[in-house]
């Protein structure tokens, strides 16, 4: 006999509406590489605005792309990310070995990437090097912003050369 399973509040089904679940026909999988090619910004969108709702305690608001049938990185060579700032929000995210590149899909986000400042708007790109931590701060204090990410950690793991130094 351990201690009671503490319960937390919350709507979980609502971040993971449709994960889980793959077409089948009559019991046959597909063996497709790449089964979905299209991944439409309203459904990462709203995955994004119901775990904001359903875990408010956690810093980052983000969500990966993946491939529906294998659950691992959507493509093989380069991993893609949606991420939501709260509003007013400032979030230094991790050192790591892959370069990256932000791009704006709603809002204006001030992005602190080695020693410089970027400002950036609804549809602006700007990039990172690897092992370089970034700072992101949304500039709308009642309004959460939208950033694209992607990245070639899938290749750096392949590789055996991914790190995280925080």
């Amino acid at each position: 006999e351990g201690p009671s399973q503490r319960v937390t509040e919350g709507q979980g089904h609502q971040a993971y509406a449709r994960g889980g679940v793959v077409p089948t026909k009559v019991f046959q999988r597909t063996d497709k590489a790449y089964p979905m090619l299209r991944y439409p910004w309203a459904d990462a969108r709203a995955a994004l605005e119901a775990l904001a709702v359903d875990r408010p305690d956690q810093e980052a608001v983000q969500v990966t792309y993946v491939n529906p049938e294998t659950g691992k990185d959507a493509e093989n060579i380069l991993g893609f990310y949606a991420l939501m700032l709260r509003p007013g929000q400032t979030l230094r995210l991790p050192a790591r070995s892959p370069a990256q590149v932000f791009h704006v899909i709603e809002g204006a986000v001030q992005a602190h990437i080695v020693e410089r400042q970027f400002t950036l708007a609804e549809a602006d790109t700007c990039c990172a090097p690897g092992y370089e931590a970034v700072t992101l701060t949304n500039l709308n204090a009642d309004q959460p912003a939208f950033v694209f990410i992607a990245d070639e950690s899938p290749l750096h793991r392949k590789l055996g050369v991914y790190e995280n130094r925080g």
